[in-house]
């Protein structure tokens, strides 16, 4: 993407999309073993 939008780059496609995703970029969060989720809705364990 040459023109990412701010925060979440998947957030106006996103089904999903909250506030947040238009503001903050999403923290890789290592869910499995080399499998990581990158987004504000999931929570984690």
């Amino acid at each position: 993407m040459v023109n990412p939008p701010p925060g979440c780059r998947f957030h106006p496609r996103c089904p999903k999309a909250m506030e947040i995703c238009s503001k903050e970029t999403p923290k890789a969060v290592e869910v499995r073993k080399n499998h990581f989720v990158a987004c504000h809705l999931y929570k984690g364990d």
